[in-house]
């Protein structure tokens, strides 16, 4: 929806870092900034359905290591802000019946800590706060990309019915555990898991994530948000990423406000849904990493979250990111 004005701040803010990082000689990083931004546009001309657009930005910066527990390589702390937008199979839908999923945003601030093993699990658990609602300004986002940068044809409209406000307070813990890498490494498979609890989204994720091509370990890949170090004296180059991924995942869904409204509202909004509690999901993507840089490009594929006449769907989603001291 909003790709235009998006692929050409993408391209500007990757163009500012390759050119400060060609007179920078340090060789290793302890903080990271880096923005993700979802849009179902970019794999599907012209769609503009149910998780319809995303925008964050994080700060991550690397603990110091010189005192952790044997088993630990790393520690990072991370800092993210994000909005996540929601509407039916169009974000132009002014009558009431047709809408197949309530228009709603979610706006957050999140910190979390990682914890980086040697043998190659990645441990992580975050916390978010946010809101819900008309005060997560999903229709204003929305509004002011069609109308004033994409000049859009079509009018946004059927946000009077989302989903009614709530604070928003949710907790999120990730396990990745590597169970297998070929001899020469270009090749491992891991297994993933997740539990999410909070009163706007309350679930569970498992799933597996292979990656083939020239590979770091989990605690230094860019895949893992970990090619930043604070070790004393420690100035390798952390190695050159480019691989393919791909990562099946089962998600059992108990709540999703975005979808059914707040959990604690008995006023939910006009328009509500049931869910699937079983869902599945496809992610496709590629990774690539060198010096101060990496990105990512992922393609997200899931089927029907809705009990009701809402399809399945699929995104994409685009990261970049930046290594400094």
């Amino acid at each position: 929806m909003s790709s235009k004005i998006k692929a050409s701040f993408l391209f500007s803010f990757v163009a500012s870092l390759l050119l400060s990082g060609l007179s920078c000689y340090s060789q290793s990083y302890k903080n990271e900034f880096g923005i993700m931004i979802d849009n179902d546009y970019y794999v599907a001309f012209q769609q503009d359905r149910y998780y319809t657009d995303g925008t964050f930005a994080y700060f991550r910066h690397a603990l110091k290591q010189e005192n952790l527990n044997a088993k630990f390589e790393k520690k990072i702390v991370d800092f993210e802000i994000g909005q996540k937008i929601y509407n039916p199979f169009w974000s132009h839908v002014p009558d009431v019946k047709q809408h197949d999923r309530p228009f709603a945003g979610y706006l957050y601030g999140s910190a979390a800590m990682g914890w980086f093993y040697k043998n190659g699990s990645v441990l992580k658990a975050s916390a978010q706060l946010g809101v819900i609602g008309p005060s997560a300004f999903g229709e204003e986002t929305q509004t002011f990309f069609h109308k004033e940068i994409l000049k859009a044809y079509y009018t946004v409209e059927g946000w009077e019915y989302q989903v009614k406000d709530e604070i928003a307070i949710n907790f999120d813990v990730s396990y990745q555990s590597l169970f297998y890498h070929s001899a020469n490494r270009i090749l491992d498979i891991s297994g993933t898991s997740s539990v999410l609890i909070g009163n706007t989204f309350t679930g569970a994720n498992a799933g597996l994530l292979f990656r083939f091509g020239n590979l770091n370990p989990f605690y230094e890949s860019s895949y893992a948000n970990s090619r930043i170090k604070n070790k004393k004296g420690d100035n390798r180059r952390t190695p050159l990423e480019l691989f393919l991924f791909t990562k099946p995942q089962l998600n059992f869904a108990a709540y999703d406000a975005t979808i059914q409204g707040g959990l604690f509202r008995s006023d939910k909004g006009p328009v509500t849904f049931g869910i699937k509690n079983w869902v599945y999901s496809q992610q496709i993507g590629f990774n690539f990493a060198w010096k101060h840089l990496s990105s990512k490009f992922i393609v997200t594929l899931k089927t029907k979250e809705i009990d009701g006449p809402a399809k399945a769907y699929h995104y994409g989603s685009a990261v970049f990111a930046y290594n400094f001291n």
